[in-house]
C-alpha cells in the first residue's frame, strides 16, 4: 500500500499516548515510543506543505504538547514555574543575540574582541565608562556577563553581581524530583538522539528503519537547492528562472532563504519533474568547468523529519532554560558516552560541516543555551572539543557575517566559522 501526501491525521488521544510512553519509559524503551509516533505525526504535520502558523499549531498540539505533559507528568506551566522557583540565581547573562541585536565590547577589559555584553548588561556595568565598541550581532553569539574568563575586571554587571547573590554548590539535578528526573533522562536522551541521526542523515530518499512508513512511498519530491560560496546572486536568480520557471521576485527569494538559512526548496512534485529542474541547475551553472551549484532530489518525508528535528532543537533549548536543574541534566547526558565512545555532543560538533546553515545556528544555540550556560559542563565541553581540535578545525571556513563566539575556557572558537555564505 503506498504512502499517500497529503496525510490526515489519525485518532488521537494524549491520554493513552501518556499512558504508553509511561510504561515504555520504565522498561527502558521510550525511544521506541516516541519514534512509532513520530514515525506518523511529523508527516502529518510537516509533510503537508501547510503554511508555517498551522504547521506550528499542529506541531504543539500533536508533537510537542504531549512531551511536556509526559515530562512534568501534569500541567507543565505549573510544574516547570515550580522548578524555576528553586533556581539559584545566575551569575552568567547568556543572553543568545538575535540578528541585528547591539554588542558591547569593552576596550579595556575584554580579553579579545569577541567578549560582549547584551544593552542591559552593559547599562548597569562599570564598563559603560570605559572605552568601549558598539556593534550589531550577526545572530547566534551570547553576552559573556559573569563570565570571568571573558574579562580582565568587572565580569559582573549589577543584575549578576556574584558578591551579592551568594551561590550553593549543590548539584541542580539534586532538587528534581526522582520521578521526573527519570522521565527526563529518557525524554533528553531520545530526543536528542533523533535530533542528531537527522540532521546527519545523508540518504535523500529514505529514513531510518525506524521511523520509515510501511509500504511504497508516494512519488512526492522536492529539489533541494544548497547555498554556495563560488556563484553570484545574479546567476543563481537567472538559473532558478530558467530551472523552475518563476518570476524574478521568487528566484530572489529563493536565492536569499538559500543565503540565510543554507537550503531553499525550490520545486515539489514527482521525481522526474524535480529531477529535470536539478539537471538545468547544475548544466547551467557548470559551464567553462566552474563548479555546479549543489542541489539534491530529496523525498518529502525526509525533509519532514528534519523539519521536526529543528523544531525539536528549538523545543529542547526552551525547555532546558525552565530550570537549572533541567539544563545540567542535558548538559550531563549530552556529553557521556553514548554510541562507539562519544558522546551526542560529540557528534554534533563532528558533523557541524554536514550541516545547513539553520541546522547549524539552532544547534549552536542550543549549546549556548546549555552547555555553555554550566560552569561544571563548560568544562566537560572544553575537554571534548580539545579531542577533537584538531579534525574540527580542519573543515571549518571563516563567515564574516556571523559574529565569533567566544568560548573564553579554550583557546579556540567553534562557532566563528560553521557557514559558508553563499552567492
Amino acid at each position: 500500500m503506498a504512502l499517500k501526501l497529503p496525510l490526515q491525521a489519525p485518532e488521537f488521544c494524549q491520554n493513552t499516548l501518556l499512558k504508553e510512553w509511561n510504561l515504555q519509559c520504565r522498561s527502558g524503551n521510550l525511544l521506541s515510543a516516541l519514534q512509532k509516533h513520530w514515525k506518523t505525526f511529523a508527516l502529518v504535520v510537516f509533510a503537508n506543505n501547510y503554511e508555517s502558523s498551522k504547521e506550528d499549531r499542529l506541531a504543539e498540539k500533536f508533537l510537542l504538547r504531549p512531551m511536556e505533559h509526559f515530562l512534568c507528568n501534569g500541567d507543565p506551566e505549573t510544574i516547570l514555574k515550580s522548578l524555576k522557583e528553586k533556581d539559584q540565581p545566575s551569575q552568567l547573562c547568556g543572553k543568545v543575540f538575535k540578528n541585528g541585536e547591539p554588542t558591547y565590547s569593552c576596550r579595556d577589559c575584554a580579553n579579545d574582541n569577541t567578549c560582549v555584553l547584551c544593552i542591559d548588561c552593559f547599562q548597569k556595568s562599570a564598563h559603560k565608562k570605559h572605552r568601549y565598541k558598539m556593534s550589531t550581532s550577526g545572530g547566534g553569539g551570547y553576552c559573556d556577563c559573569g563570565d570571568v574568563e571573558a574579562w580582565k575586571s568587572d565580569p559582573y554587571c549589577e543584575i549578576h553581581d556574584a558578591k551579592t547573590k551568594p551561590m550553593s554548590d549543590q548539584n541542580p539535578i539534586e532538587v528534581l524530583p526522582e520521578d521526573l528526573t527519570d522521565r527526563a533522562s529518557a525524554l533528553f536522551m531520545a530526543t536528542l538522539h533523533y535530533v542528531v541521526q537527522m540532521l546527519t542523515w545523508e540518504q535523500c530518499d529514505c529514513l531510518p528503519s525506524e521511523i520509515q512508513p510501511e509500504g511504497e512511498l508516494d512519488d512526492s519530491y522536492i529539489t533541494m537547492l544548497f547555498n554556495d560560496e563560488l556563484h553570484t546572486y545574479e546567476q543563481v536568480i537567472n538559473t532558478l528562472q530558467r530551472a523552475v520557471e518563476c518570476t524574478q521576485e521568487e528566484a530572489v527569494e529563493h536565492a536569499t532563504i538559500v543565503d540565510r538559512e543554507g537550503r531553499s526548496s525550490v520545486r515539489d512534485g514527482t521525481f522526474s519533474y524535480c529531477e529535470k529542474a536539478r539537471h538545468i541547475i547544475e548544466h547551467s551553472t557548470s559551464r567553462h568547468g566552474s563548479k555546479p551549484l549543489k542541489v539534491q532530489i530529496m523525498h518529502t518525508i525526509v525533509v519532514a523529519h528534519q523539519k521536526f528535528a529543528l523544531k525539536l532543537v528549538t523545543w529542547l533549548q526552551d525547555i532546558i532554560g525552565k530550570s537549572d536543574g533541567l539544563r545540567r541534566l542535558f548538559c550531563t547526558l549530552s556529553t557521556q558516552p553514548y554510541e562507539n565512545g562519544e558522546s551526542l555532543i560529540e557528534k554534533l560538533i563532528l558533523s557541524d560541516t554536514q550541516m545547513w546553515k539553520n541546522a547549524r545556528m539552532l544547534v549552536h544555540q542550543m549549546m549556548m543555551s546549555g552547555v555553555l550556560m554550566d560552569q561544571e559542563c563548560k568544562k566537560q565541553f572544553s575537554i571534548i572539543f580539545t579531542k577533537h581540535y584538531e579534525a574540527i578545525t580542519r573543515e571549518f571556513v571563516s563567515d564574516d557575517h556571523n559574529r565569533p563566539v567566544s568560548i573564553t575556557s579554550l583557546s579556540v572558537q567553534i562557532f566563528t566559522v560553521p557557514s559558508v555564505v553563499g552567492y
